[in-house]
């Protein structure tokens, strides 16, 4: 009786899909990001394009007040001044996330987080300010966990005054340090 009832199940649920099993899993695997020898709480990245080199250092995140994370690699070696800002939405789970220009994922008006943003920070040629890259055309965050955080980058970013860089790192057990 029991492999009957089991047997009626499963053609129920195939015929609920449109004869697609596929459609039966409900979660995506884990990715796994492989880091290396990466110490926890560290991350290394490299950019190039308007800005060449490698970068590294530690890493950490915040909660957001109105919801939401954001996460900050500042590299202490490699480029000077070198930094990856990433802000998450409440409830992001561990996945392959698109990512948009940073500015787009804030809504300003709600003061929330609404997606997942990216840009790349670096002092200027001539040392005089801190040239942000924070129009992303392109770009994935990969998470692997999510508390502690693990997981890579790689996306383009362009300043709103011309020239682009390409920014890619891998980050391993980041934690939180504050919330606002």
């Amino acid at each position: 009786m029991r492999i009957y009832i089991l047997g009626l199940l499963l053609v129920f649920m195939t015929a609920a899909c449109g004869g697609n099993t596929s459609q039966l899993a409900t979660r995506a695997p884990v990715p796994t990001v492989n880091v290396g020898d990466l110490a926890a709480g560290t991350f290394k990245a490299t950019v190039g394009g308007a800005v060449n080199g490698e970068f590294s250092g530690s890493g950490s995140y915040i909660r957001a007040v109105n919801g939401g994370f954001l996460l900050n690699v500042s590299g202490v070696e490699g480029i000077a001044g070198a930094a990856v800002s990433i802000v998450m939405p409440e409830g992001i789970a561990p996945g392959v996330h698109a990512l948009k220009s940073y500015f787009d994922a804030v809504d300003s008006e709600a003061n929330k987080i609404t997606s997942v943003g990216a840009s790349f920070s670096s002092i200027s040629a001539d040392g005089s300010s801190i040239d942000v890259y924070s129009t992303v055309s392109e770009g994935t965050l990969t998470l692997q966990s999510v508390d502690p955080m693990t997981g890579s980058f790689a996306f383009k970013g362009a300043l709103e005054a011309g020239g682009t860089v390409q920014v890619t790192g891998t980050f391993n057990q980041l934690t939180l340090v504050l919330e606002e």
